[in-house]
């Protein structure tokens, strides 16, 4: 068996004539362009479970999925407090909520707001003559909480987590001038500060599933930096290092995560997922465990392909998108089951 999963950021999804940031609004025209050119992805991917970003109402994302001819019997949706009743005060929208749709059954779905208690953030940092004082980050939550689930494949349960860290845009408080050159440093620092406590407190809720277990587990996400940023890795965790015996290789296999992009037995030329200033890169990602790994002999199936749907980004700002397109591109990978035991979970 074969099944497709994507990660999709689908830039600000929200029903129309409803507020967001506090200055912004979709006008009906806007969000039917909007819910179709969303629809019209997932017909082209064709995925079977779908990490959802930037989603503000999910009443509008049961929109999309009602006008796929890929989902004609629907989609498990699972989007903790992204209702327009609970995500909507008046006629403003509180905060961007995380989804994930599924073709197959999905359960335990919950938000994480807080960092989990095993994170601590607290520095020891080097100063004069050789002494260590502590520095405590008092970072101790998400920006955006974390959403955690388990898919029922068959007879396999996996563990799926989508996530959004911070961006790279700069915070800079109210009175301070974020185009003062001295100032922009500090606010990337800020953000640089937040994206990596939030990959690391991402981490420690992944190891919790898969460390010393054989959960399969997926991570869908936009994570706001490129595969070989540091908060990137934080995510994945390290490799072994080629001397480490056996047994510490072992241990450590079962904690690490892969791109699919870097492990699929084919790729697509172009998996670029996001374009700034003329520059490609790729912030959104496809995370496995060893159990999709081809190179694990106790691999309960493998990917085969990996591909993006970004021919709607533009390498000029001044050259208009399809209309109601994302600023992002749709990362997706086929896993094909299968070499090994499917009944863990």
């Amino acid at each position: 068996m074969n099944f497709r999963i994507a990660n999709f950021n689908v830039e600000n999804l929200i029903l129309p004539d409803i507020r967001f940031y506090d200055r912004m609004i979709l006008t009906r025209e806007e969000y039917e362009a909007k819910v179709n050119w969303s629809a019209s992805i997932i017909n082209r991917v064709q995925p079977d479970i779908i990490g959802v970003q930037e989603l503000w109402t999910s009443e509008a994302l049961a929109d999309v999925v009602a006008r796929s001819y890929h989902f004609p019997q629907g989609a498990n949706i699972c989007a903790p407090g992204a209702s327009q009743a609970e995500n909507v005060k008046g006629r403003l929208a509180q905060r961007p909520r995380l989804a994930l749709v599924s073709r197959f059954p999905v359960s335990d779905g919950e938000v994480v707001p807080l960092f989990p208690a095993s994170l601590s953030l607290q520095i020891p940092l080097r100063v004069g003559n050789g002494t260590i004082r502590d520095v405590p980050l008092a970072i101790d939550q998400f920006q955006r909480p974390v959403l955690k689930a388990r898919v029922h494949v068959e007879r396999l349960a996996i563990a799926v987590f989508v996530a959004h860290l911070k961006s790279k845009s700069p915070i800079i408080r109210n009175g301070e001038d974020g185009d003062d050159p001295f100032m922009a440093a500090i606010g990337l620092a800020r953000a640089t500060i937040v994206r990596a406590a939030e990959a690391a407190a991402l981490r420690h809720l992944i190891l919790q599933e898969m460390s010393r277990t054989r959960t399969p587990v997926i991570v869908l996400a936009d994570l706001n930096d490129t595969p070989d940023a540091a908060s990137t890795q934080i995510v994945c965790g390290a490799s072994p290092h080629e001397g480490k015996d056996f047994a510490e290789k072992k241990a450590l296999w079962d904690t690490v995560l892969y791109p699919t992009f870097r492990i699929a037995g084919h790729r697509s030329s172009s998996i670029h997922t996001h374009i700034f200033n003329g520059d490609r890169d790729i912030l959104d990602h496809i995370l496995v465990s060893e159990e999709f790994s081809s190179r694990n002999r106790h691999r309960i199936g493998t990917v085969v392909r990996h591909g993006v749907v970004n021919e709607h980004l533009r390498d000029n700002d001044a050259t208009p998108k399809p209309p109601g397109a994302s600023d992002h591109g749709i990362p997706w990978a086929e896993i094909r089951l299968g070499g090994g035991d499917m009944t863990k979970n």
